[in-house]
């Protein structure tokens, strides 16, 4: 069965803003919940380096107004676009 989430996905709170991102996708169906109300699947994703030496991942929770280019083991971190599970 295919999981309904994927990694990078935010939901956030409607009462007080709190926001989530799923780093590992599931075969669970997410309903995450703060100040008693379920949270809200928000359209953007976040966006998620893996290193190529030892497999460290990133998520980023906040673009700047810089070029990110995350680093590790003194090798580019990827970008990881096939995080449907």
């Amino acid at each position: 069965m295919k999981s309904l989430n994927i990694a990078g996905q935010v939901y956030r709170c409607p009462v007080c803003g709190a926001e989530i991102s799923v780093i590992r996708s599931g075969a669970g169906n997410l309903t995450p919940h703060c100040c008693n109300q379920s949270m809200l699947l928000q359209s953007k994703l976040n966006l998620i380096y893996r290193c190529p030496v030892c497999g460290s991942e990133v998520m980023v929770t906040y673009n700047g107004q810089g070029e990110l280019t995350p680093r590790c083991c003194n090798r580019f971190m990827r970008l990881l676009t096939d995080r449907v599970a």
